[in-house]
């Protein structure tokens, strides 16, 4: 059995430092975007996808029980249209994860409608 060295033990230190700054400076990071400026962002592209009867009062958003998904904006008409509906699935730092939108929901299953549930 080999001895750890002092070295050794300053070595681990160090390394577990540096990953508490990691998770430190993403914890930071995730809160320094508001869900605001979140949903402001997915409105746009939503006003930008869906043209000239899109309005910005069309988009929602719920908080997310799946790991890695912050949030889900909900954009289209309060009920349910195929055609007129998206989804944004936003990650921790506000990234886009998933977009769905009118081609997808032969295939997904939409949130909106059970928003409430």
């Amino acid at each position: 059995m080999t001895r750890l060295r002092p070295l050794h033990y300053i070595v681990i230190a160090l390394l577990s430092l540096l990953a508490l700054l990691a998770a430190a400076q993403y914890q930071r990071a995730s809160l320094k975007i508001t869900e605001t400026q979140i949903i402001e962002t997915y409105a746009s592209q939503y006003l930008t996808l869906a043209g000239n009867n899109a309005k910005l009062t069309d988009c929602r958003a719920m908080p997310s029980t799946k790991t890695g998904i912050r949030m889900v904006v909900i954009c289209g008409p309060d009920q349910f249209d195929a055609a007129r509906h998206y989804e944004f699935h936003v990650g921790p730092l506000g990234q886009l994860i998933v977009k769905h939108g009118p081609g997808d929901w032969a295939t997904r299953d939409p949130i909106a409608g059970r928003e409430a549930a």
